[in-house]
């Protein structure tokens, strides 16, 4: 496993083309996810079992995990994700630049995807992301694994950019944080607003933290 695959390591952005049998596996992944999400938007995450979620799903206990470790990990699937959306723009980090600039223009590039609000992939971020404002169990398995992503991006800042270890460390908690508070942010205002703009927040966000 490479650092950037470390950071974010997501079952449903494949590298390549898929074969048949790789498609049928990323609709079973898509079938599980989309079953555990609203069962737990029902009847919440504890009240949900993955023996309830695989029935629904239409597959075995067994076949679920396959695809994921727990319950809680298939209803963040789009979370991961975006994770990996973000990090897929890390090998071409500007190093002429500061670490913290470089990870937020990064950052601000890999958003683009979510300009549409009306996209399918801005509608599933939504509602996971609203579902995990809700779920102390959704949230506690983020910050789990929080820990090891970040240290896995200060590890891929690290081999690119020759800085202090503290200057890494701050760019990448900064910029964390300023994604953190755009996303949050626009889940909130999408409630209400349903043009809200997650990169337009985002800009807002950076321009506010810099000031």
């Amino acid at each position: 496993m490479t650092r950037l695959e470390a950071f974010s390591v997501s079952p449903d952005l494949p590298a390549g083309p898929l074969g048949l049998r790789e498609r049928r596996r990323e609709q079973t992944n898509v079938e599980i996810s989309e079953t555990a999400l609203t069962l737990f938007e029902r009847k919440g995450v504890e009240g949900a079992t993955v023996g309830e979620i695989a029935q629904a799903a239409g597959v075995s206990q067994r076949t679920f995990f396959r695809y994921f470790a727990t319950k809680e990990e298939a209803a963040l699937r789009d979370h991961w994700a975006f994770e990996a959306v973000l990090a897929g723009g890390l090998d071409q980090l500007d190093t002429e630049v500061s670490p913290r600039l470089a990870l937020e223009t990064a950052f601000a590039a890999a958003l683009t995807m979510y300009s549409d609000s009306s996209s399918i992939a801005c509608l599933r971020l939504l509602r996971v992301n609203r579902l995990i404002k809700k779920e102390p169990a959704l949230r506690a398995e983020l910050a789990r694994e929080s820990v090891r992503r970040t240290a896995a991006l200060v590890d891929v800042v690290s081999t690119r950019f020759d800085c202090a270890d503290l200057q890494i460390r701050l760019a990448v908690d900064v910029s964390i944080a300023v994604l953190r508070a755009a996303l949050e942010t626009w889940v909130d205002q999408s409630s209400t607003d349903e043009t809200a703009s997650l990169p337009e927040i985002y800009s807002l966000a950076r321009g506010l933290a810099q000031a």
